[in-house]
């Protein structure tokens, strides 16, 4: 894998790693807040086990809203208990979430009815409402199972069901991708920058500038007999081409030039 290719992957995988961890701060928020939906069908009670409400070592709200006003119940009690209450009744268990669109996911089981849950002396703590209900599970009790219907022990008609785990280690841990993704992406970035193609025709060095043609200078002498000698001082030109130019001693009215 070549260096350019290496930087680009370093730069895609940084604003992966960025865009996810913007899209879980824009849901959990400063607080950390996850919440998860579900619309449960109205005709079977509403069950929350230990392996999901019991996932985590925060607190745990859970909002179940009833059309038109109708009574909604909310108790939660040992897993044991609970289940001695409603396992053979038809119902509707939540067994996790979906982060890909923050939702419940649940499936049904049992048949017939459950007692008046309203009259068991079971429950750890009890709410009730005309139309909403809240409970807040803080962990202290874990594990738990938490049931939604109505004190009959009927189904409750719920338009909705919300479960909002919260930690605010998740906040951090989200700002933490954002803030890495950003330094990878970066980092990729500034590589690919500096291995940029260089711009063509930049301007040539003027230290090295085209050669001039060479030329030998011929500096003449006299020997005892009169005879002039030329000394060459020979370099050649880029075509390759010896010039000789003599300059002769005894000569009052012309010069002398020999070229070889």
């Amino acid at each position: 894998m070549s260096k350019r290719v290496a930087l680009g992957v370093l730069t895609l995988a940084g604003l992966v790693v960025a865009g996810v961890g913007l899209w879980f701060t824009s849901h959990l928020g400063p607080s950390g807040s996850g919440e998860f939906t579900a619309r449960p069908s109205g005709e079977r009670l509403v069950v929350l086990e230990p392996r999901v409400l019991n996932r985590v070592d925060g607190p745990v709200t859970i909002t179940a809203k009833a059309k038109d006003g109708a009574e909604v119940w909310i108790g939660r009690a040992a897993p044991s208990d609970a289940s001695a209450l409603v396992a053979s009744a038809a119902r509707q268990s939540v067994t996790g979430v979906s982060l890909g669109d923050w939702a419940l996911r649940t499936s049904t089981a049992g048949q017939g009815t459950a007692p008046a849950l309203g009259q068991a002396d079971v429950w750890r703590q009890a709410v009730a409402g005309k139309g909403k209900a809240t409970l807040t599970v803080d962990q202290q009790d874990a594990p738990e199972t938490v049931v939604i219907g109505t004190a009959s022990g009927k189904p409750a008609e719920l338009t909705s069901l919300e479960v909002t785990w919260q930690s605010r280690a998740w906040a951090f841990e989200a700002l933490v991708l954002v803030l890495l993704g950003l330094v990878l992406a970066g980092a990729g970035a500034a590589g690919l920058w500096l291995l940029r193609p260089r711009a063509a025709g930049a301007a040539a060095d003027p230290r090295q500038a085209t050669p001039l043609r060479d030329h030998t200078v011929a500096l003449p002498a006299r020997d005892a007999g009169g005879r002039e000698d030329t000394v060459a001082l020979p370099t050649q030109d880029a075509g390759g081409r010896e010039d000789t130019v003599a300059l002769p001693a005894d000569a009052p009215t012309s010069d002398k030039e020999e070229r070889a």
